[in-house]
């Protein structure tokens, strides 16, 4: 898929810990087809365009609405939610400077 790498920011140490980044458009000022509010998921990786492709595991944590910049991280066998402004003013960059 040609542009992927917009979804990608320069990595550091917390973001090979993430396990899921959800990515919003909203911030967008023209379309952007690969963008849709909520439809995007990376999980190490792999790019899932719907909610209910993600992995069993995840779904049973992820009841609540996602931001951008949220995280998942494994903590042994299960998952802790952390958010990061820091992050989220990131990935609200990376869209914004793709878009326009």
């Amino acid at each position: 898929m040609r542009g992927t790498s917009r979804l990608y920011i320069t990595p550091d140490g917390f973001f090979f810990r993430v396990h899921l980044l959800a990515l919003d458009s909203s911030s967008c000022h023209k379309p952007c087809p690969e963008f849709k509010p909520g439809s995007r998921y990376i999980v190490m990786g792999h790019i899932y365009h719907k909610r209910r492709q993600l992995p069993a595991a995840l779904l049973q944590v992820l009841r609540g609405r996602l931001r951008p910049g949220d995280g998942l991280l494994r903590s042994s066998s299960s998952y802790v939610k952390r958010f990061n402004r820091k992050r989220e003013g990131q990935v609200q960059a990376v869209i914004h400077t793709q878009c326009t």
